[in-house]
């Protein structure tokens, strides 16, 4: 079990597992579903985060012994599946959908290449990537119409998306150079801590008031408080001494469990 979760983990299919959860999870709460985006999205991330890896592995040679090297062939072979699987998806969506994919895979491409150095707005380019993703790639290809609750989504899922990548910064303190001005590196790990749990209660209470000013719905406000609080649970427990697996699975599964409270609660309640 434990080999499969590291082959997940390293390989990046599970955090393109997460973006596609969190992107269902947003079909689910709006009633609004569309499978091929879904689909995509996985795909999608997949590419993004694993092209920023090889960059990464050719400026420093020496870090690409290990699991890497030993798996290069599998990477390859499904970067390759999945950059026609996405191609094919995305010749399928509309035009809106399109220019709007184009825009945050330019800034997927560029993040490797500078864009994460520009000070103190690597952790919004992460989230805003992550938002626009998991919500406007759905709202622009089912056309749907932008009104006062669904931005209220949309701003809810940017400060859930920054609340957990503060953790991932609290990680690097130690490796992050000090002109690139994260907010461990400006704050420290305890303030950063304490701006990572605002954004999660801001997250929190702009899912309260859609409650109830828009609609009513039980299931999703439930879930989000359950994930609000394992949530939290992780981030207080974030710190520059933990390993490596903490954040990359416990810290990134905060996104999953977005999906997971939601099924439950739907379940149950």
């Amino acid at each position: 079990m434990n080999s499969i979760i590291r082959f997940l983990v390293l390989s990046q299919i599970y955090v393109s597992l997460c973006v596609a959860a969190l992107a269902l999870s947003t079909q689910l709460i709006i009633s609004s579903f569309n499978l091929d985006v879904v689909i995509f999205l996985f795909f999608a991330t997949f590419i993004s985060y694993n092209f920023q890896k090889i960059v990464s592995l050719k400026r420093n040679p020496d870090r690409a012994r290990g699991w890497f090297l030993n798996n290069k062939k599998f990477i390859y072979f499904f970067l390759l599946c999945s950059l026609i699987i996405a191609i094919n998806l995305f010749l399928g969506f509309n035009y809106k959908t399109q220019f709007l994919i184009i825009i945050i895979s330019f800034i997927s491409l560029m993040y490797p290449f500078g864009l994460r150095t520009v000070p103190y707005i690597k952790v919004f380019i992460i989230a805003l990537v992550w938002c626009v993703s998991t919500e406007l790639i759905t709202v622009f290809e089912n056309k749907l119409v932008i009104e006062t609750e669904l931005l209220m989504s949309i701003f809810s899922r940017f400060f859930f998306i920054v609340s957990i990548t503060i953790p991932f910064d609290i990680r690097d303190i130690e490796f992050d150079f000090t002109e690139l001005k994260t907010l461990p590196i400006v704050f420290g790990v305890k303030k950063s801590k304490q701006i990572a749990l605002v954004m999660l209660y801001a997250y929190v209470l702009i899912e309260v008031l859609r409650h109830l000013v828009f609609t009513e719905n039980w299931q999703a406000l439930v879930a989000a408080f359950l994930c609000c609080l394992y949530t939290q649970y992780l981030i207080k427990g974030s710190d520059n001494k933990k390993s490596g697996f903490y954040y990359v699975f416990w810290v990134e599964s905060s996104s999953l469990s977005v999906l997971f409270f939601l099924i439950i609660t739907s379940i149950f309640l």
